[in-house]
């Protein structure tokens, strides 16, 4: 070691090779267990070399495979022989296509080998090394979402025996990419991801319980359906009573978070779009027609029959208009003579103002006596159309009746009683079905005693719901209800920050100063477009800080755009240039210390204040070099929380993560994350050159260092379905 750190590198490889060659000698388990620790010191070192040659990559293989069988209960040789060999097939498959590569025997055997490395290091893997067996857990599934269907490489996930194979709780750690994959390839009961779910769901029936209750939601049939076989094969066979509850809990919750009131609402305004804007009716019809299915069944609660009550009979009106415009589209098209789109919404006022004039001229005629000749074909479909639109305009009428009246009422409900929008969960008691977020791997949970009877409704644009949950453990549990989102992305950020935190705590740089940690909080979607998120105390927005402290003061909120349009009263028409001088001139007209005096005042000594201000310092530096990772923008005041106690800064909504943001057509964040000067103020003296610069470039180091765990987690992410659709931007019909 002292030759390799001093840079004789060819002198310590040749020191480290004679004394494995003179170890061999030896036949004693201590002799066995030193030259294995030998291979591997010779297996790194030779890999480290810088510009490797393939010769001296197949030599480090081959010292991992001779100190894995050395010694057997080497977590180190298994990992390093599984991600040596994990390495030989990228590489292989990076030159060429996977059925090219996969029909070469080397490249074969060296997948068989990574998977096989992979199983043994996860049953080998202890707490102390958490990031490295999760590094392997991410690889083994990256190797099976790309060649699982291998007969060979499927055996060493799941033995034909049952015995063997990756540890089954291992697979909790990785459980939202599991269940992602659902339906999207093959879920028989012979494939190993239907295997691995049924075995996981016996024995952890509360871990898939939500995931599950959150597949059986989904618009394709067949994700569905094999959500509802893993259901039955697994959970439901030993917990069913759990199962019917999970069930009952997930779509009650649902229920509670997205209002009739607010499904029109939203409905009616997509709608509107589709239909005035772009002129669509197919998309404005798919939208209506499965709310007024809804409607039509009937409802379920007092607040539903109150809905109906109210807007009920304005509703089926305008259900029967839709229905008439459909009869005429359809005589329409049994004419045989559509062979032009349909018209946008723009070009009805104007058909309907030339019909009135035709139908003006015809009673005119008729007056004088004239008899009608018989309608040819054209005039019989010019007439179809004009009595389709006629039907929708009369609809939209009603529609827009409807929405004047619910946009209304809907400030009015800032709490919603249990009793009157879902009387199901109020009689939930002592349920077997945990707490979201409760659930440990050894089975410990807190389960739910009851639901509180109240739930209060924040008074955002996505109206949130704040509601609370009464453990068997006579804790109270908090959680906010968010509907109109999906939370499945979220689910997957904090996966990452898991991974961080788990390498932050590793590495002796980072773990002397303990609270290097992203704060995470329980994150369970319970549907495509609603989840339930876990309430952390005590902290605040930035927004809301900046705001109280300038309301007090008498300040208004947004002094810096007032400032800016007293400069430039026409800012929009100016150039770039000029934007940017009005933006500076703004800033020196104004203080922004906001911040740094909350800190300031909300400390109640100045060694509190100290204390809070380095938290505060670092717990920025870390989300800054983390979310920089991730690509993670809409960094707004709004989605920065601060810890009142500590001072620590809590990010929260991960919905535009991979740079997404950075690429949208207005407004494109060119930021890797978020430093402005209210933010830097609030450092004090040192501003970014003091605690928050020496933090982000030890946290840097430690992500770079352990690029292969980062990198492992991020083309999980990769082999993600909603990920990959999110990506893309290409989301089929009837895909999530």
């Amino acid at each position: 070691k002292h030759c390799w750190r001093a840079g004789r590198e060819s002198d310590a490889l040749l020191r480290a090779e004679g004394l494995a060659e003179a170890l061999a000698k030896e036949d004693d388990d201590d002799s066995r267990k030193l030259r294995a620790r030998c291979l591997l010191r010779v297996g790194d070192w030779k890999l480290a070399q810088q510009d490797a040659t393939p010769r001296q990559q197949k030599d480090a293989a081959d010292a991992f495979r001779a100190a894995a069988s050395l010694d057997g209960s080497s977590y180190k040789a298994w990992h390093a022989w599984a991600l040596a060999n994990y390495r030989a097939v990228q590489r292989a498959t990076r030159r060429r296509t996977d059925a090219a590569a996969l029909s070469r025997p080397e490249v074969r055997a060296q997948l068989v080998a990574a998977a096989r490395g992979f199983v043994r290091a996860l049953a080998l893997g202890t707490r102390r090394r958490a990031a490295s067996a999760q590094q392997d857990l991410l690889n083994l599934l990256n190797l099976w979402f790309r060649f699982g269907r291998q007969p060979d490489v499927e055996a060493q996930l799941v033995p034909r025996d049952e015995e063997g194979g990756a540890p089954l709780d291992a697979w909790l750690g990785v459980l939202p990419q599991l269940i992602a994959r659902v339906g999207a390839g093959d879920s028989s009961p012979r494939s190993a991801l239907y295997q691995v779910l049924a075995r996981l769901g016996a024995r952890h029936p509360q871990a898939l319980a939500y995931p599950l209750a959150l597949q059986l939601k989904s618009p394709r049939a067949d994700r569905a359906a094999a959500a509802r076989a893993i259901i039955d094969a697994g959970p439901r066979r030993v917990a069913a009573r759990l199962v019917e509850q999970a069930l009952l809990v997930s779509e009650e919750l649902v229920r509670v978070a997205i209002l009739w009131h607010e499904k029109w609402h939203e409905g009616l305004e997509e709608a509107s779009r589709l239909y005035f804007g772009d002129g669509d009716v197919e998309a404005m019809l798919a939208i209506l027609k499965p709310l007024h299915a809804e409607l039509d069944a009937g409802p379920t609660t007092l607040r539903e029959a109150s809905f109906k009550q109210a807007f009920g009979r304005d509703l089926r009106e305008a259900a029967r208009c839709l229905g008439e415009y459909e009869n005429c589209v359809e005589k329409e098209q049994a004419l045989g003579l559509d062979d032009t789109p349909r018209r946008k919404a723009s070009d009805v006022a104007e058909d309907a103002a030339a019909a009135a004039v035709a139908a003006d001229a015809k009673a005119a005629a008729k007056e004088r006596g004239d008899e009608d000749e018989p309608q040819s074909p054209q005039s019989q479909r010019a007439k179809l159309r004009d009595d389709a639109d006629a039907a929708l305009n009369q609809a939209w009428d009603l529609y827009y009746t409807v929405f004047r009246r619910v946009n209304k009422q809907l400030p009015q409900l800032t709490t919603l009683e249990l009793r009157y929008v879902s009387p199901a969960l109020l009689n939930a008691r002592s349920l077997e079905l945990a707490v979201p977020g409760t659930y440990r791997v050894d089975g410990s949970a807190a389960r739910i005693a009851r639901f509180s009877p109240s739930v209060h409704v924040i008074t955002s644009k996505q109206r949130p719901r704040r509601l609370a949950m009464r453990g068997e453990d006579g804790r109270e549990y908090g959680f906010l209800l968010k509907g109109h989102e999906d939370l499945r992305q979220d689910e997957r950020a904090m996966q990452l920050f898991g991974l961080a935190n788990a390498l932050l705590a590793k590495d002796r740089r980072t773990s002397e100063h303990g609270h290097l940690l992203i704060q995470r909080y329980a994150i369970t979607p319970l549907s495509q477009n609603c989840g339930i998120i876990g309430w952390v105390p005590a902290c605040d927005t930035l927004h809301a800080l900046v705001r109280d402290f300038r309301d007090a003061r008498k300040v208004v909120l947004n002094v810096e755009h007032r400032v800016m349009l007293q400069l430039a009263p026409d800012y929009d028409a100016l150039t770039l240039p000029q934007k940017v001088e009005v933006f500076h001139a703004a800033l020196a007209n104004t203080a922004g210390h906001d911040l740094s005096k909350v800190l300031w005042l909300k400390s109640s000594h100045s060694e509190q204040w100290l204390e809070r201000r380095t938290h505060y310092a670092r717990s920025l530096a870390v989300m800054s070099m983390v979310g920089h990772i991730l690509g993670l923008g809409d960094r707004h005041p709004s989605n920065l929380m601060l810890d009142r106690r500590t001072g620590k800064v809590l990010h929260i909504d991960f919905g535009d993560c991979f740079e997404v943001a950075m690429h949208r057509d207005k407004f494109p964040e060119r930021v890797p994350f978020r430093l402005t000067r209210m933010l830097v103020h609030a450092m004090e003296v040192s501003g970014v050159e003091g605690t928050y610069r020496l933090t982000c470039e030890r946290v840097m180091r430690v992500l770079r260092d352990n690029r292969d765990s980062l990198l492992s987690m991020l083309e999980a992410f990769i082999h993600d379905p909603l990920i990959s659709w999110r990506l893309l931007g290409a989301q089929e019909p009837g895909d999530e």
